[in-house]
């Protein structure tokens, strides 16, 4: 017999939890395995060649050079090129990077960057490789993609062009990582030609999983300054560009700088000059040469009229491709700068004490169902939603606190050379009314009161920060066409309180998860959410902080049904119970329907209690195990049906008599109950309609068992963590369910 759907969805989420996509164990490009392919090929004693991204023009691209030289162009391996071969030598410097023919300045660009923050570095250049342990050829790179991260396996085959490299060259002769590295993410994009022009923006999302803010120098936010500050404090990587195109070219102008290129920006600071502060920024160019020879050049005046300790510090006088300029110079010589972070810490320079909370999710516009159009108002609103709420921070100051990025699908036909469908999303302050402790499947336009549109961007990724004041807030992202159809990934990052209360508080930080919730009701495999933590270190967000934890939060507290407390149960279980005061399925069934259902207090008269659902019920309030209720077991349930009936009410404020996925987890959390969102999820599969509303009856069932089910695991667990069974407790639990 199949394993069961549920089941099998929980098995796969575990080992996807553990292993899939992470950058610990990124899924395998093309499904292709380092460690096997490289333990195959060494004791073959043969060396590896990719099929896959074989030494051919395919891997190049037909565009990207003259035939004539296309078909000049030689493959070969580092022993080829020189003796003594190494990976790295001295560690990666952003100095080991000379740009070749091909235009990918904006992968070099983010790739000098990275070589700036270890943290970054090491997730993208695995230690395991080099040319004497098991050299077989081959090698391999760690990039994010759409949310996950992927590992790239390429052979050591490098083009090359007149005896020198087509691509990326390292300045020292025997150093390969650059050229390696910069092989695989062609293979990652398709070809060398997808390498030739791009935007850094991508790149360094795709090399660091971040999230990435672009600000458009010709009209630059009042605080960029702090902005930029604020990066170069968190340890952000940032890159920048002149103006210019791919008609227009690299012409190298009067000034030193390259037209239409990318650059690093490798750090930002003040000096006192002349009596006054002058704020410089010191950038990087991957061609490994040329440089600004302005103001704050390496040889100009200005630096005569600073302290002799700070000048020898800063002045490095050398041709490698970096210099400092002026912050004025800056914003007028080049027209974008791009700044990414794994979160948004650049823009905390109003209050560093914070931490951002960050929530993906994937979904898709369907044309016909859930790709409303940016033409018209009421069509945006069709669109998937998403609901978050804001907090007032620490002391009422208003600071950016949210921000939004919007990435449109890595695997459709747009994927390179990208014709990019125009996205954008709306960012709407809604009001209270009519959803105040409660819940629907949709907020409308009439709702919102206050409206930011990003406008549409013909780009990969649309992202804005907010500082909104405290409410509820709903995201709405749309295509530029009704009929236009991807799938998108959703992120969105909410500032917390200060570390020391969430250090303080690991329940506090549990609670916080909860308070973003998807509201789409379109089923779909892409309707799924996944929390990340702020950082692999941080204990507030850990697996352990979150388990020890979890044990004093599994069943209903005592002091939450303490409030349902009502006598009156005695009377009534007489009425029901059999002469010798039990209750069996049957009498219970009456009760529920002829008691509970009739309470004029709430709406519940869209399905009675079912025989199946009150033998559930009774199974699981039957503490001695024979198939039926005393008073005491029932004066047990009655406190829960009081309960169920106040959270329902609350939560239907709408009298629909149906509350949906948003008002169960409310109640939920109501209750003190703490759930994810894939518990949720099977929970409204469980126990919704078709149309993921739940009605009261189906409400009481689903939340009995929860409380059941989670004080099962807490009696069971023998270490906090997990659950030890014998087959023989598996059968009964299952047959009992």
């Amino acid at each position: 017999m199949p394993i069961p759907g549920v089941f099998k969805k929980v098995a796969e989420g575990q080992q996807f939890q553990r292993s899939v996509g992470t950058v610990d164990s990124p899924k395998k490009f093309r499904g292709q395995d380092f460690s096997d392919i490289r333990e195959t090929c060494f004791n073959r004693r043969q060396l590896f060649e990719d099929e896959t991204f074989p030494a051919h023009l395919s891997s190049i691209g037909q565009q990207l050079l003259p035939m004539d030289k296309l078909l000049s162009i030689k493959w070969k391996r580092p022993n080829e090129i020189d003796r003594d071969p190494r990976f790295l030598v001295d560690g990666a410097s952003i100095f080991d990077i000379v740009q070749g023919e091909i235009g990918d300045c904006w992968v070099l660009a983010a790739v000098g960057g990275l070589t700036l923050h270890r943290k970054f570095l090491e997730n993208v250049v695995p230690k395991d490789q080099d040319f004497t342990y098991k050299y077989a050829g081959i090698f391999h790179f760690r990039f994010w993609q759409f949310g996950e991260w992927v590992d790239v396996v390429v052979d050591d085959r490098l083009p090359t062009l007149n005896g020198r490299y087509l691509s990326v060259q390292p300045r020292s002769n025997n150093e390969f990582w650059p050229s390696l590295l910069e092989k695989a993410y062609a293979k990652l994009r398709g070809s060398y030609q997808n390498l030739h022009w791009g935007f850094i923006s991508e790149a360094l999302v795709d090399l660091t999983g971040g999230v990435q803010m672009e600000f458009i120098l010709s009209k630059p936010p009042v605080d960029l300054r702090d902005i930029v500050i604020a990066a170069a404090r968190s340890g952000s990587l940032m890159g920048c560009t002149t103006p210019g195109d791919l008609q227009s070219g690299n012409a190298e102008l009067l000034n030193g700088l390259v037209q239409g290129h990318a650059y690093t920006v490798t750090d930002a600071t003040q000096v006192d000059y002349n009596g006054r502060t002058e704020d410089l920024v010191r950038i990087w160019n991957p061609w490994g040469q040329g440089e600004w020879n302005g103001n704050w050049s390496d040889g100009s005046p200005q630096w005569e009229g600073i302290q002799p300790e700070i000048r020898n510090k800063l002045n490095v006088q050398r041709n490698d491709g970096e210099f400092w300029m002026s912050c004025k110079d800056f914003l007028k010589n080049f027209n974008r700068v791009s700044i990414c972070n794994h979160t948004p810490s650049y823009m905390d320079f109003d209050n560093p004490q914070c931490v951002w909370k960050a929530c993906s999710y994937f979904n898709q516009w369907v044309k016909g169902s859930t790709a409303g159009g940016s033409k018209n108002a009421d069509d945006i609103w069709k669109n998937p939603q998403y609901v978050i709420t804001v907090e007032e921070t620490q002391g009422g100051k208003l600071c950016y606190n949210v921000t939004v990025a919007l990435m449109q699908s890595l695997s459709n036909e747009r994927r390179f050379r990208p014709a990019w469908l125009p996205i954008g999303f709306l960012f709407c302050k809604v009001t209270s009314k009519g959803v105040k402790n409660g819940s629907q499947m949709k907020y409308s336009r009439q709702q919102a009161l206050e409206t930011i549109n990003s406008g549409l961007q013909r780009t990969r990724e649309v992202t804005r920060s907010f500082m909104a004041p405290p409410g509820t807030y709903v995201i709405i992202p749309f295509t530029e066409h009704k009929e236009q159809e991807s799938e998108f990934l959703l992120r969105i990052f909410t500032k917390t309180k200060e570390i020391a209360e969430y250090n303080n508080s690991k329940s506090e930080a549990r609670e916080e998860n909860n308070l973003l919730h998807p509201v789409n009701d379109t089923p779909s495999k892409y309707n799924s959410s996944r929390s990340e933590g702020r950082d692999r270190s941080s204990s507030s967000y850990s697996d352990e902080a979150l388990s020890n934890d979890f044990g004093s939060r599994l069943e209903t507290p005592k002091a939450v049904l303490k409030r349902y407390q009502d006598f009156n149960y005695e009377n009534i279980f007489a009425r029901f119970a059999n002469k010798n005061s039990e209750m069996y399925a049957e009498q219970l069934q009456r009760l529920l329907n002829d008691v509970i259902l009739t309470d004029q207090t709430f709406v519940a008269d869209k399905g009675d209690f079912t025989l199946d659902a009150c033998r559930g019920i009774l199974i699981l309030m039957d503490l001695n195990a024979n198939g039926k209720l005393n008073l005491e077991e029932f004066g047990r349930l009655w406190k829960r049906l009081n309960m169920c009936k106040d959270l329902f009410r609350s939560m239907d404020v709408n009298q629909a008599g149906y509350i949906d996925g948003y008002g169960l987890r409310k109640a939920v959390k109501e209750a003190g109950l703490v759930v994810s969102d894939d518990v949720l999820s099977v929970m409204v599969m469980r126990y919704a309609n078709s149309s993921n509303l739940m009605n009261f009856s189906d409400f009481v069932c689903c939340m009995i068992r929860l409380e059941t089910v989670t004080r099962v695991f807490k009696n069971l667990t023998k270490d906090g963590r997990g659950v030890y069974l014998t087959g023989e407790q598996w059968m009964q639990i299952i047959m009992s369910s």
